[in-house]
């Protein structure tokens, strides 16, 4: 799981940062009608963000860079006591209070 302070990600999640998730495409089953958007990140690549049409919440992301990849955004998972992030990413636009855990690589950008 990756915490990425880019400020789409804070303006997305109305807060210091975003959490994504890493899951193979076909591990992933949404069931009822959804809806997209296409924008193009900061680095320049292309997400489409797939939401519930009736709440508006993103849940998860098609990153056209990575070929059978979701990122799902796990704050909607029923039991999110488990996660953790591996990797802190885009340091450069963090919100200077916000703590950097121990053992958590901290990348300036995406990679």
């Amino acid at each position: 799981m990756v915490a990425c302070h880019c400020k789409e990600c804070q303006r997305q999640s109305g807060s210091a940062f975003g959490m994504s998730l890493l899951v193979k495409k076909d591990s992933l089953t949404v069931t009822g009608p959804t809806k997209r958007f296409t924008r193009i990140a900061d680095s320049g690549n292309e997400n489409t963000g797939v939401f519930c049409p009736d709440r508006g919440v993103r849940i998860y992301q098609i990153p056209k860079y990575i070929q059978d990849v979701l990122v799902l955004k796990p704050g909607t998972l029923d039991d999110t006591s488990w996660l953790r992030p591996g990797y802190f990413v885009w340091m450069k636009s963090a919100q200077g209070w916000v703590p950097l855990p121990g053992g958590v690589k901290a990348l300036e950008g995406q990679t």
